[in-house]
C-alpha cells in the first residue's frame, strides 16, 4: 500500500518546481540564453523537477512491487507496463528520463535553447504525470 502522505508530500513539492518553471517560461529567447542568471536558475529548477518525478515513480514502484528499474528511463516503461500512466506519457517521460541525464553528466555541452523548448514544454508533461499517479494511486 502505497503512503498517501509521504507521496502528497513529493508531489507538492514538484508543483512547486512547476510553478517555478511557469514563471521562467515567460523570459524570451533572447533574454534567457545571454543571462547566465536565469539560465542557472531554470537548469537547477528543471533538474530538481525531473528527479522529483523520477523519484514518485520509484516510490510507487517499490510500494507497488513492480520490477526494479536499471536506470531512469526504465521508471515509466514500468509504470506503463503496471497501468499507472498511458503509453504516449511513458514515450514522454522516457525522453525526459533521459534528458535528465545530460543535465546532469553533460553540464558542460548544454545547449541552450534546447534547454530552452524543455521548459517550454516539459511542464505540461510532468502535469499529466501527476494526474494519471494520483488517478492509479487512489483507485488501489
Amino acid at each position: 500500500m502505497v503512503d498517501k502522505e509521504k507521496l502528497a508530500k513529493y508531489i507538492q513539492e514538484l508543483e512547486g518546481y512547476l510553478s517555478h518553471l511557469d514563471e521562467l517560461q515567460k523570459h524570451p529567447i533572447g533574454e534567457f540564453i545571454s543571462d547566465w542568471r536565469i539560465f542557472s536558475l531554470v537548469d537547477r529548477q528543471l533538474h530538481l523537477t525531473l528527479e522529483s518525478f523520477l523519484t514518485i515513480g520509484e516510490m510507487i514502484i517499490a510500494e507497488f512491487g513492480f520490477d526494479k528499474p536499471d536506470t531512469y528511463a526504465d521508471i515509466p516503461r514500468i509504470l506503463f507496463e503496471n497501468k499507472v500512466i498511458s503509453k504516449r506519457l511513458n514515450d514522454q517521460l522516457i525522453d525526459l528520463a533521459r534528458f535528465r541525464n545530460v543535465l546532469v553528466h553533460d553540464y558542460l555541452s548544454l545547449d541552450h535553447e534546447k534547454v530552452y523548448q524543455h521548459i517550454q514544454k516539459d511542464p505540461q508533461i510532468i502535469r499529466e504525470f501527476i494526474k494519471e499517479v494520483k488517478k492509479f494511486v487512489s483507485m488501489k
